[in-house]
């Protein structure tokens, strides 16, 4: 097994795959473009994804009105619908992202009782929530509090997230520097890419993990969040003119 096929393999491995999700990520990383089926599966077949799982995937998601198809002889063509494109582009904002989201820090928030909390606050313990500075400005019926420390204890921002994220982030840190990703051919390249991007895009979507970035910025999601994001700047974008040659 040579280098490429084994950081496929671990990328791979770290975690089920929903077909769906992975294929929302490929698609995503095209940002626009057209991909035939047989393209599709020639990349998703990389990574192990079998052609009737993701024939499945792509009428589900075409159901939901995600994709558009297109047939021309046996040949089928997908891309993302008007919806698809705007939803993806508004997301992706916060996943190609090489800073930390809210630069301004997050902040402890008093919830006045009866009240429900803000929109974007993380809850802590019964009426203590966490938020972006900026959104605790701006937000009613909550009290800001002050640490007397700054950062916080690592117990407070490891308690943000699931210890199993931080052990992946650790994983994903790793093995983004495992390999000569850049002297690759196509084909492993863009599946490498596919995985890296798929396992930080879920990650980059959910707020506590920026509020663990800002709280614990030598922490492994901010350590992750480096690596990843200088390697995809790095790395051209998914493209089936490139990986299908």
């Amino acid at each position: 097994m040579n280098s490429a096929e084994k950081l496929i393999e671990e990328l791979v491995a770290l975690e089920p795959i929903k077909t769906w999700s992975l294929i929302v990520t490929l698609f995503g990383d095209m940002n626009g473009k057209e991909i035939t089926g047989k393209d599709l599966g020639l990349l998703l077949g990389r990574v192990g994804i079998k052609t009737e799982a993701m024939r499945v995937a792509l009428h589900r998601l075409r159901k939901d009105g995600w994709i558009e198809s297109t047939k021309s002889g046996r040949e089928v063509t997908y891309r993302l619908s008007s919806n698809g494109l705007s939803d993806t582009r508004a997301a992706y904002e916060d996943v190609y992202r090489q800073d930390a989201k809210y630069p301004e820090g997050w902040v402890t928030c008093w919830v006045r009782q009866g009240f429900a909390a803000p929109p974007l606050s993380i809850p802590i313990e019964k009426a203590l929530v966490l938020m972006p500075a900026s959104a605790a400005a701006k937000a009613e019926n909550v009290v800001t509090l002050k640490f007397d420390d700054y950062p916080p204890p690592e117990w407070f921002s490891s308690g943000l997230v699931q210890d199993n994220v931080l052990r992946q982030a650790s994983h994903i840190f790793d093995l983004a520097a495992s390999a000569e990703i850049h002297r690759m051919q196509s084909l492993p390249q863009a599946a490498i890419r596919l995985m890296l991007l798929h396992h930080w895009r879920k990650m980059a979507l959910r707020p506590a993990v920026w509020a663990h970035i800002s709280l614990n910025p030598k922490g492994p999601l901010a350590l992750c969040h480096g690596r990843v994001t200088d390697l995809l700047s790095a790395l051209p974008n998914l493209s089936p003119e490139r990986f299908s040659r």
